[in-house]
């Protein structure tokens, strides 16, 4: 059984994230999560004495609404659904939750409600991706509402600097197979030759996904957020997978200078991996 986490603000982005992890785990016996986090500085009582209690209250409705929607459109006898509603801030109520229960993945949408257009992310994602640990989180576009039925084309950046667990890798072939995907390994350096450190790492990588279909790829003279960019535009790839625990480096990737340069703001579901999965 799968425990899926999928965080909500009721927003419209946040149901197609939902209506996308119904799709992608199907075929799978699943316990989904809805989690709605209440910030509780937001909700300190004022003259008109609107208090996190309050807040609570209302978003428990809402919630009871998102439940009884969802079991209108999923009526597939292999998924169950929770609800949690928390007064603190999402990546502070996803670290708490996860102490109890172990999440396979969290689904959410690149942005809330309210967040402007010129960002690709919302405030509530980025702080999620940089602050959990232990669990892949799964970004979904707006564009994006079910996992299409076709062959894939999956990225996986690294830099071959370590190697991957059993769980990273296991991880990796299941979503190859959900999204019916060969998988691309890209790395991206200054020069074309590897250390043999990096070449074993390489070679691990090489092993690992023997039965699936992959191959290497490798960019030079050019900076590794441009170059992610550019890869995926160039193949219209389809999903793009991300391991790196240097903090920034995921704001760096999806800067808006970055992104007015290239004039385009990638489309696709990415999938960020943990260090520490």
């Amino acid at each position: 059984m799968k425990n899926i986490l999928i965080p909500t603000d009721f927003s419209v982005n946040a149901w197609k994230a939902t209506v996308y992890a119904f799709s992608l785990f199907q075929n799978d016996l699943c316990n989904f999560y809805f989690l709605n986090a209440c910030k509780p500085e937001f909700y300190t009582p004022d003259v008109n004495g609107h208090s996190l209690s309050q807040a609570k209250a209302e978003n428990k409705i809402l919630m009871e609404k998102l439940l009884k929607e969802v079991s209108i459109i999923n009526k597939n006898p292999n998924h169950r659904f929770k609800s949690l509603i928390v007064g603190s801030w999402l990546n502070d109520a996803i670290i708490e939750i996860q102490k109890d229960i172990i999440f396979d993945l969290i689904v959410m949408g690149t942005q809330g409600e309210n967040e402007p257009d010129d960002k690709i992310f919302g405030t509530n994602s980025m702080n999620v991706i940089e602050t959990v640990d232990h669990m892949p989180v799964l970004l979904i576009p707006d564009q994006s509402v079910h996992v299409p039925e076709v062959k894939m084309e999956m990225v996986l950046a690294t830099r071959f600097d370590k190697s991957f667990s059993i769980a990273e890798i296991n991880f990796l072939i299941d979503m190859t197979k959900k999204f019916k995907a060969s998988i691309r390994i890209l790395y991206i350096q200054d020069t074309e030759d590897l250390s043999e450190e990096q070449e074993n790492k390489k070679e691990e990588l090489h092993e690992h996904f023997e039965k699936i279909s992959h191959s290497f790829h490798t960019l030079t003279n050019i900076e590794v957020t441009k170059g992610i960019h550019s890869f995926i535009q160039s193949r219209n790839s389809d999903i793009l997978v991300l391991n790196h625990k240097k903090r920034g480096f995921f704001r760096n990737l999806f800067s808006k200078s970055l992104l007015k340069e290239l004039g385009k703001k990638p489309q696709i579901p990415i999938i960020f991996m943990p260090a520490d999965l």
